[in-house]
C-alpha cells in the first residue's frame, strides 16, 4: 500500500467503499427456464452470468431453477437473497398473475429460501430494454421462437397492443401471419419485425421472401431484423435495476456463460471470477485495487457524484456514482495535517494574543523617512509594481464556468393527424396543416439464386398394354402410367383389342406404344419386365408391362431463380428505393418533417433479369416505384404536444420548446391524404439556475471553494472551471469582477 493510500485509510472522513448487492433473475418462458445473475454499481446494470435449460412440466421448474442458480453462482462465495422473475403472457389475466402461477412462484422461493423481488411480462421487459438502448420509444412486431412454440408482441409507440403465442408449424413466416390475423383491431401493423430466440439467423431470408401485404395490413413490405442473442434475460435484468436505481444504464454485451459443476476455468475466467469474490468482500480495499477491479465500469467524475437514497430499507442499494476514495481522502488529508501539525508564524501568534497600532504602523512609517533619492526610487517602484499586480489581478483574470445539471426527463404521446386541407393549427383536435408530396425513383439490385432444380433427359421405353375386358379400349396421347412414384406419359393414342376366347382359354387383347417418363433422371430407367398400372383403369381392366429396358434418363442439380428468392430481393430493393424518395422529398421540403413510413408505394415498372426456375447463380432486378404521402410542420407537432406537458412542468425546471423531441408512429394513411399517428413528446426539462446569484456567491472564491458551492446547489451535478491566465493552483480565485465571470448551464 503506498503512503497516499495509507492516509486515505487512516482518514475519518473518507468514504468506505460500496458494498454490492447480487441479485437473481429467472425467466421463465413457454419451454424453458433462463437465470441470471446481476448487480448494480453506481448506475451502472451489470450482468454477471446466465444459464438456461428446457423443462417439460411446471413440476420441473423448482429442480431445474435450484440447478440454473449453482451455475451463475459457480465458485463465487456470494449470498444471494433476491429473485426477479420474468413471465409470459400466457401467465398473466389482466396484468396480474393467474392463482395457479402463483402458487409455482410461491412455492419456488418458499422451497429455495428467497426473497421475491417483483415480476414482470418478458414482453414488457424487451420494449423497455429497446427504448433504453435505441433511445425511442419502438414500433415493430417483435417475434421470439423457441424449438414448439412462438411468441408475437405488437408494440406501437413503446405501449403493447398485444401479445400471441402460437405453436410452431413448418412454416415459420405463415405461423407468425396466422398470429398477426389475430390483431384485428389494430388498422395499421408496424413495417419492422425484430426477431430473436432459437435459430433465428436461418429463418430471415424465409420471412424477407414471404408476401406479408397479400392478408395482413402493412403499409409497406416490414423489414426483417435480428435482435440480439440473450435479450430476454437481459431486459429482465434491466427492468429490475431500474426499479432499483433512477436512471440506470447497461451496455449491451455478450454475458458469460455459467461455470460448469466441473469447475475447470479457463485462465481468463478465473481472474475475472475473483475479480467479483473480492468486490463482494465488506473489507475496505486501496482505490488502486478498486480501479484495476471495478468490473470495467467507469468511475464518474468527482465533481459530478451524489448520494442517494432509498425507501427500500430491504434492499441495500449501493450509494449512486460514490466519490472516489482517493481522491477524497487526499484533499481531506491535506487540509487535516496543515491545520492540526503546521505551527503558526511567531508574529501572528503575538498578534493574535495582543494587537498594538504602534507597533504595526511603525515600520510603516518608518519607510518614508527617505535619507536618498535612490530609496525614494526604489520606493516607488516597489508601490507601482504591488499596485500593478493588484490592477491585474483585479481586471485581467477571467473565469469560465460550466454548471452540469441533471434535467427531468418528461414524456406524453397523443394521437394526431396531419391534413392537406387543413390551413391551421387545431390544438383542440389535435390537427395540424400537411401537404401532399410524391416523387418517382428506379434502382436495380442484385441477389444470389438459392433454389435448386434437377435438368438432364427422361428415361423412354416401349410398353405391351393388355386389355382384359370385352370392349376395345383407345388410350389417348398423354395417358399416365404408373410403376410406383414413376411416371410416365403415352407418346401416342393406342387402340387395344377386346380379350377373345380361345381353347386354351382367354387371351387379353394387347398393343405396342411408346412412352416417355414425366421427369428427367435416370430413376426412369426401369428394367424389362416392369408391370405398370394405366391411367385410371384398374389393373384386372387394362395393364401395361415394360417391353425391354428403358433408357436415356440422365439428370443433375442446379441453381435456379426460386420466387422466393425474387419476393427477397424486391423487398430488399423496394425498402431501399423508399428511402431514397424519404430522403429526395425531405430534402425538397427542408421546412417539413417527411416520414418514410407514411409513403405510400405504386410499383409502376418491375424487371427481372431472370424468371423463376431459370438457372442462374445470380440474378437482378430493375425497380420503378412512385411514393406518395403527407408532410408536416414538426413546430406545428411540438405545439399540440407541448400543451399536454406544459401543466407538469414541476417548480424550479422550465420547458424550451426547441430543445424537445417528436417522434411519430403512422397509424394510417387514408386515401385523402389524411395521415393518423401517434405523437409522442419527450422533453429535457431543465432546472432554472440564477446565474447572476452564482456569480455573487463565487467571487473571490478559490476554485475548490466555488466547485463545493456549486455542487451544493439544487439539481447540479458537478461543474468545470476554467481561469485565464493560467496561474499557480495555489494563486487561482476567482474573480472578484462580475463582468469576469462568465457562467454556462447545460448538461454533462
Amino acid at each position: 500500500m503506498s503512503f497516499f493510500d495509507k492516509l486515505s485509510a487512516l482518514n475519518p472522513f473518507s468514504k468506505k467503499e460500496e458494498v454490492l448487492e447480487y441479485f437473481f433473475a429467472l425467466d421463465i418462458s413457454e419451454e424453458s427456464l433462463t437465470a441470471g445473475l446481476w448487480t448494480i454499481e453506481g448506475r451502472q446494470l451489470k450482468i454477471l452470468e446466465s444459464e438456461s435449460q428446457t423443462y417439460s412440466s411446471l413440476d420441473e421448474v423448482p429442480k431445474i431453477t435450484d440447478k440454473l442458480l449453482d451455475q451463475v453462482l459457480g465458485i463465487r462465495e456470494l449470498d444471494v437473497e433476491k429473485i426477479l422473475f420474468g413471465v409470459p403472457s400466457s401467465w398473466l389475466s389482466d396484468e396480474n398473475l393467474k392463482g395457479e402461477y402463483l402458487k409455482i412462484l410461491r412455492d419456488l422461493v418458499k422451497e429455495l429460501e428467497l426473497k421475491p423481488m417483483a415480476y414482470v411480462e418478458t414482453a414488457h421487459a424487451l420494449v423497455h430494454m429497446l427504448e433504453k438502448k435505441e433511445g425511442i420509444p419502438p414500433t415493430a412486431v417483435l417475434v421470439g421462437f423457441e424449438e414448439r412454440h412462438l411468441t408475437v408482441t405488437v408494440a406501437r409507440a413503446g405501449k403493447l397492443d398485444g401479445v400471441k403465442i402460437v405453436v410452431r408449424g413448418d412454416n415459420s413466416a405463415a405461423d407468425i401471419e396466422k398470429a398477426l390475423l389475430q390483431f384485428s383491431a389494430i388498422e395499421t401493423l408496424p413495417s419492422k419485425i425484430l426477431i430473436y430466440g432459437e435459430g433465428v439467423s436461418e429463418l430471415k431470408d424465409q420471412l424477407l421472401s414471404f408476401p406479408w401485404m397479400s392478408k395482413l395490413s402493412f403499409l409497406h413490405l416490414p423489414k426483417i431484423d435480428i435482435l440480439t442473442e440473450g435479450l430476454e434475460i437481459k431486459s429482465i435484468c434491466l427492468a429490475g435495476a431500474s426499479e432499483i436505481v433512477e436512471n440506470v444504464t447497461y451496455t449491451d454485451a455478450p454475458i458469460n456463460q455459467a461455470v460448469k459443476k466441473s469447475g475447470v476455468l479457463s485462465t481468463a475466467m478465473e481472474e475475472e471470477v475473483e475479480e467479483e469474490i473480492v468486490s463482494s468482500s465488506s473489507t475496505p480495499r486501496n482505490d488502486e485495487e478498486s480501479e484495476d477491479e471495478n468490473f470495467g465500469f467507469m468511475v464518474g467524475d468527482i465533481a459530478d457524484q451524489k448520494e442517494a437514497e432509498l425507501d427500500d430499507s430491504n434492499l441495500e442499494v449501493p450509494e449512486e456514482d460514490e466519490m472516489p476514495v482517493r481522491q477524497t481522502a487526499l484533499s481531506e488529508v491535506d487540509d487535516f495535517e496543515r491545520d492540526l501539525d503546521t505551527p503558526k508564524p511567531q508574529a501572528f501568534q503575538e498578534t493574535e494574543s495582543k494587537f498594538s497600532p504602534k507597533k504595526f504602523l511603525t515600520p510603516i512609517l518608518g519607510l518614508f523617512s527617505f535619507k536618498n533619492s535612490k530609496r525614494t526610487t526604489i520606493f516607488i517602484s516597489v508601490i507601482g509594481i504591488l499596485l500593478l499586480i493588484f490592477a491585474l489581478s483585479l481586471f485581467l483574470p477571467k473565469a469560465e464556468i460550466k454548471i452540469f445539471v441533471e434535467p427531468k426527463i418528461l414524456e406524453k404521446d397523443t394521437q394526431a393527424i396531419a391534413d392537406p386541407n387543413q390551413k391551421l393549427v387545431d390544438e383542440d383536435k389535435k390537427i395540424i396543416p400537411g401537404i401532399v408530396i410524391q416523387t418517382e425513383v428506379s434502382g436495380s439490385d442484385k441477389e444470389t439464386a438459392s433454389g435448386k432444380k434437377q435438368i438432364g433427359d427422361p428415361a423412354k421405353g416401349i410398353v405391351i398394354l393388355y386389355n382384359k375386358t370385352s370392349d376395345s379400349k383407345t388410350l389417348s396421347k398423354g395417358t399416365t402410367l404408373s410403376s410406383g412414384s414413376h411416371k410416365f406419359i403415352l407418346d401416342t393414342s393406342v387402340t387395344i383389342a377386346s380379350q377373345s376366347a380361345s381353347d386354351s382359354g382367354i387371351t387379353y387383347g394387347k398393343s405396342n406404344g411408346n412412352v416417355t417418363a414425366s421427369i428427367v433422371g435416370a430413376d426412369g430407367n426401369l428394367p424389362s419386365g416392369t408391370e405398370m398400372s394405366v391411367g385410371s383403369f384398374s389393373t384386372s381392366q387394362v395393364s401395361a408391362k415394360a417391353e425391354g429396358n428403358f433408357s436415356g434418363g440422365t439428370s443433375k442439380e442446379v441453381t435456379v431463380v426460386s420466387s422466393e428468392d425474387q419476393q427477397r430481393l424486391l423487398a430488399k430493393l423496394s425498402s431501399s428505393l423508399r428511402l431514397q424518395a424519404q430522403q429526395k422529398l425531405q430534402e425538397s421540403n427542408p421546412d417539413k418533417k417527411v416520414l418514410e413510413e407514411a409513403l405510400a408505394e405504386t410499383i409502376s415498372k418491375r424487371s427481372y433479369s431472370k424468371n423463376v426456375n431459370d438457372q442462374a447463380s445470380e440474378f437482378s432486378l430493375n425497380l420503378t416505384a412512385s411514393y406518395k404521402g403527407t408532410a408536416y410542420d414538426d413546430k406545428d407537432l411540438r405545439l399540440i404536444v407541448s400543451r399536454l406537458v406544459t401543466t407538469d412542468v414541476p417548480e424550479g425546471f422550465k420547458l424550451n420548446l426547441e430543445d424537445t423531441e417528436t417522434q411519430a408512429d403512422v397509424s394510417k394513411l387514408e386515401k385523402d391524404g389524411k395521415l393518423i399517428f401517434i405523437a409522442r413528446f419527450k422533453a429535457k426539462l431543465m432546472p432554472s439556475i440564477d446565474t447572476e446569484k452564482v456569480k455573487k456567491e463565487i467571487q473571490g472564491k478559490s476554485i475548490s471553494e466555488a466547485e463545493e458551492i456549486i455542487k451544493n446547489m439544487e439539481n447540479v451535478l458537478g461543474s468545470e472551471i476554467k481561469i485565464t491566465p493560467s496561474l499557480p493552483s495555489f494563486l487561482q480565485r476567482i474573480p472578484l469582477i462580475g463582468g469576469n465571470i462568465k457562467v454556462e448551464v447545460g448538461l454533462k
